[in-house]
C-alpha cells in the first residue's frame, strides 16, 4: 500500500507577482524532489474582474493531461473557470489526448467529492475567488512537507493534506488520474 498522500491547496494574493513568486517556490520544491507529481496554476483577475488561468505547470507528460488536472480541480472550486480550462485543454490537444484528459478529470472530480468535506471545498472556492490573484496546487506529497508553509506571500490559504480513500488506497488520486488518462488515450487510439 502506498504511503503517498495528496495535498490540495489554494491561496490568495494581493498581486499576480506575489502569486508567481510562490508558484516558483512550489515548482522549486518539486525540482528538489520534495514533491512527486505536481499540478499548479496561477489564477488572476482580468480587466473585467473575471478569473483566468494566468499560467500553469504540471508534471504530466502531455500538456492536456496537466490542464485536465487543473481544469477538473477548478471545475469543483470555481466551475466557470474549470469548464473553460478543460475545454481549452481538450480542444488544443486533439481527440485522443482530449478523451484521455477528460477521463482523468473525472477521477480528480470524484476524488474531490469523496474526500474533501463540502465546507472545505466551498471555503477553497471562496478563497480562490476573493483575491486579486490566486494559486491552485495539487501535489503528491510523499515526504509530508508543509506546502502551506511554502506559500510565504499568501494573504489567505486553505490546505488539505493526506487526502486518500479506499478507492485510492494503492495509488493517490493524482497518480490514478494520470493512469486513467493514459488508458483512455490508448483505448481511443486503438
Amino acid at each position: 500500500m502506498s504511503t503517498k498522500s495528496t495535498t490540495v491547496a489554494v491561496a490568495t494574493y494581493a498581486s499576480r507577482d506575489a502569486a508567481v513568486e510562490d508558484y516558483e517556490i512550489i515548482r522549486g520544491a518539486k525540482h528538489q524532489g520534495e514533491l512527486d507529481h505536481l499540478a499548479i496554476a496561477v489564477i488572476a483577475k482580468d480587466a473585467d474582474g473575471s478569473l483566468v488561468v494566468d499560467r500553469h505547470d504540471s508534471t504530466a507528460k502531455h500538456f492536456a493531461w496537466g490542464g485536465a488536472i487543473i481544469g477538473a480541480s477548478l471545475l469543483v472550486l470555481v466551475p466557470p473557470l474549470g469548464i473553460t480550462t478543460l475545454a481549452a485543454g481538450a480542444a488544443g490537444a486533439g481527440a485522443v489526448a482530449g478523451a484521455g484528459a477528460l477521463a482523468g478529470a473525472g477521477g480528480i472530480i470524484g476524488h474531490f467529492y469523496r474526500n474533501i468535506p463540502k465546507e472545505t471545498v466551498e471555503r477553497m472556492g471562496a478563497t480562490l475567488s476573493s483575491g486579486q490573484a490566486g494559486l491552485l496546487i495539487i501535489a503528491v506529497d510523499p515526504k509530508g512537507i508543509d506546502v502551506g508553509a511554502l506559500l510565504t506571500n499568501a494573504e489567505s490559504k486553505v490546505v488539505t493534506t493526506g487526502i486518500q480513500d479506499e478507492k485510492d488506497a494503492e495509488e493517490d488520486a493524482l497518480e490514478s488520474a494520470f493512469e486513467q488518462m493514459k488508458e483512455a488515450a490508448a483505448t481511443t487510439a486503438a
